[in-house]
């Protein structure tokens, strides 16, 4: 079964928090992260989801983020990254 997050609006340090229990809450199985409603995604909460998509990976879990919004597609280039960054291997 896979389980479904929707991502806040704000992914900035104050959200980390929430976001890596929810993360933790998903670990087990294939989750696919909802993007969205993405306005702002900074550098603590990218590192959560980078981190989280290699435990996925080393635990043959699929991990990916879905409808991407064109803010967290800016943010993630602001890191030199694409939304490939979260496929299988992290394709940047």
């Amino acid at each position: 079964m896979v389980k479904h997050l929707i991502l806040k609006e704000r992914l900035d340090s104050a959200a980390a928090s929430e976001l890596r229990g929810d993360i933790a809450a998903a670990e087990g199985g294939d989750v696919t992260l909802d993007a969205s409603g993405v306005v702002f995604l900074g550098g603590l909460c990218l590192e959560l989801l980078m981190c989280a998509r290699q435990v996925w990976d080393a635990a043959g879990h699929g991990f990916a983020i879905q409808s991407p919004s064109d803010a967290f597609v800016e943010n993630l280039s602001r890191f030199g990254l694409t939304p490939g960054a979260f496929s299988p291997g992290g394709a940047a």
